[in-house]
This record gives C-alpha cells, sequence and structure tokens, in this order.
C-alpha cells in the first residue's frame, strides 16, 4: 500500500524500518545490509528524508547516524500510517489474515495504542472460532518478524458473550482501556 503513496521501494523500507524502531539510529552501510539495497540508492533517499525532516543525522567518528526526527511536524502522521500499514498492527493484520475462523483481532492494554514505543510484550485477544495450532504458528512467526513477545488469547464467540454477560473483570478492563482492532469492528463488542 505505502509503495501507491510513495514513488520509492527503498524509501518505504527506509520509513518503516526507522518508524517502527523509534529509538535506533542507524548507519548508511548497516541499512543497505538489513534492507538488501544498493548503497548509493539508499544514501539518496535518506538525504531525500532529512531534507523533507523525517529524518536528523550526526556524526560520530566517521559514520554518520540516522534517526527518526520526532520534532517533524509529519512524525504523529508518519507513525500512524506506517503503524497501520506495515508497522505493529499491519504485521499483526496480515499475519493473522490467513487464519480461518477469526471475527475479531484486538491489540490492547496501556501500551497498545501506539505499541511500536514500547518495550513490553504485545498483547493480543483473538476471538473466533480457530485452529490454536495455526494461531500459534503465525504468533511465532511474527514475533521472530517483529522481535517482541506477542501474549495472547483466544476466545469463541460464545465463551466471549458469556463471560462479557457476567461483567468479567478481565474483560471488563480490556473492552474500557486503549485497545486497537486489527480485525473486525467495536460495533461486535
Amino acid at each position: 500500500m505505502l509503495i501507491r503513496l510513495f514513488s520509492s521501494a527503498t524509501r518505504v523500507s527506509l520509513l518503516t524500518l526507522f518508524f517502527t524502531r523509534l529509538d535506533k539510529r542507524f548507519y548508511v552501510r548497516e541499512l543497505a545490509r538489513q534492507l538488501g539495497r544498493d548503497i548509493s540508492g539508499v544514501k539518496r533517499e535518506l538525504d531525500n528524508l532529512e531534507r523533507a525532516g523525517l529524518l536528523t543525522s550526526e556524526k560520530v567518528g566517521n559514520l554518520r547516524y540516522y534517526t527518526v526526527n520526532k520534532a517533524s511536524p509529519l512524525y504523529a502522521e508518519m507513525k500512524g500510517i506506517i503503524a497501520k500499514t506495515t508497522g505493529v498492527h499491519g504485521s499483526v493484520r496480515d499475519g493473522l489474515r490467513r487464519i480461518k475462523g477469526i471475527k475479531t483481532a484486538i491489540l490492547y492494554g496501556t501500551d497498545q495504542r501506539e505499541p511500536e514505543e514500547g518495550l513490553g510484550a504485545i498483547r493480543l485477544m483473538i476471538i473466533g472460532q480457530v485452529d490454536l495450532n495455526d494461531v500459534n504458528d503465525s504468533v511465532t512467526a511474527l514475533e521472530s518478524r517483529l522481535g517482541r513477545e506477542i501474549s495472547y488469547l483466544v476466545f469463541d464467540e460464545a465463551e466471549f458473550r458469556r463471560r462479557k454477560a457476567e461483567d468479567d473483570p478481565f474483560l471488563v478492563e480490556v473492552l474500557k482501556g486503549q485497545r486497537a482492532m486489527v480485525i473486525g469492528t467495536d460495533d461486535g463488542l
């Protein structure tokens, strides 16, 4: 999706990397190696992103390190776009998409509105009739891809409705707290 908005696949890869690892800094050769891209193309896009104000750089020794410019007026919007398309939310949505029977998937908890910022586990609730082996395989792959632990719960729809009707304290806390819908809508909750 982002490649349709931005004309360069290298730029999309750089934006995704920087906005999913906000507190990390990278140097040019490291980025080229990590992204599997030509170093001159990476350098050109880093210069473009720095001129646009999305990145800043500083020279340390003989290396120039690049980081996200959190003071940029576009920071919040870009972070949201990346999160929804290729960041944690987008990655979780894509990782769960192939699993049959999921009606709703929610990232929940205090740091789940912007889970890229937190270092703790990503908390995920899945509602539906699913094969637990498929869920476990997908979550394991996501953990490896994101470099973060994912703590997940699975409820079938009947159990979810029953626990909700009984005002289960855990569900009450999740439903009243901060959460982000990954699959489905709030209407079913």
